[in-house]
């Protein structure tokens, strides 16, 4: 029997990302023992408009706030690349950077955020979640499962290429064709995000977050029949895929589910 645990990476390009757009199935992921890891690649020393605030001393805020949330879920640890909150740009550094986390990592799940330039025809999305993104998906592809990719990971650091991911998720903004029911876990979401005093102003607004999650998600989770969800793309199959540690007898396959429960 195959014990190992199933592990998850998850990476966002700032802290408060993850919790609006998978907080809910990452807690059902905790609460069945796979052990999560959430990367951060920015510092997030920008995000205010309080000048007096914005630098390092948000910067520290933040990091707390993270931490917080992080423990609302049962998250294994944080990893905090650094990179500057707002000036981050597609380079392999940043490419370099994730892949070390993703060896280090040997995700079973892999979660990466959604590089599009714009989320339907609703906004524009930000620059730093494009090129966090698109040098997440790279990864999968060669930084993080060849050899010959960065082969001072191997050389000067004894990183072995990671090729037994079995699912990547990609998760929001917008909607997405696989709905995670997240009828149990929404309040450990809102939880989590409420967290991020820094991003939401006073109790007013606070109340409007919490007003516009419930209905976001309620939405999402109505397209397959549940009272909450979050949507994805999943992908099953592809270079980088399977072929090293076999996941644990128990596996939790829910790429597999249906998106509409009644199909």
């Amino acid at each position: 029997m195959n014990t190992t645990p199933t592990r998850a990476l998850v990476i966002s390009a700032h802290p408060d990302d993850m919790e609006f757009g998978a907080a809910g199935t990452l807690a059902k992921w905790t609460d069945k023992g796979i052990e999560v890891t959430l990367c951060i690649a920015t510092d997030g020393s920008t995000g205010t408009q309080d000048r007096s605030l914005m630098g390092a001393g948000l910067a520290a805020l933040r990091a707390d706030e993270a931490s917080d949330a992080a423990a609302i879920l049962g998250f294994k640890e944080i990893v905090w690349l650094g990179h500057r909150d707002g000036y981050v740009e597609y380079s392999l550094d940043l490419r370099r950077d994730i892949a070390r986390v993703f060896r280090r990592g040997r995700p079973h799940r892999f979660m990466v955020m959604d590089p599009a330039p714009t989320v339907e025809d609703r906004f524009v999305n930000h620059p730093d979640h494009r090129a966090v993104g698109q040098a997440s998906l790279d990864t999968v592809l060669t930084a993080g499962t060849t050899p010959g990719h960065f082969p001072e990971l191997l050389l000067d650091e004894g990183l072995e290429p990671w090729r037994g991911m079995r699912e990547l998720w990609i998760m929001g903004p917008g909607f997405k064709p696989v709905v995670s029911d997240i009828s149990s876990t929404i309040e450990r979401k809102i939880q989590a995000l409420l967290c991020h005093a820094s991003q939401l102003g006073d109790e007013s607004a606070r109340e409007q977050v919490d007003g516009w999650l419930r209905e976001l998600a309620g939405a999402q989770g109505a397209k397959a029949g549940f009272s909450y969800g979050e949507s994805f793309q999943i992908i099953t199959q592809g270079p980088g895929f399977h072929d090293d540690e076999p996941p644990a007898d128990d596996y939790l396959d829910l790429a597999r589910t249906p998106a509409d429960p009644l199909a």
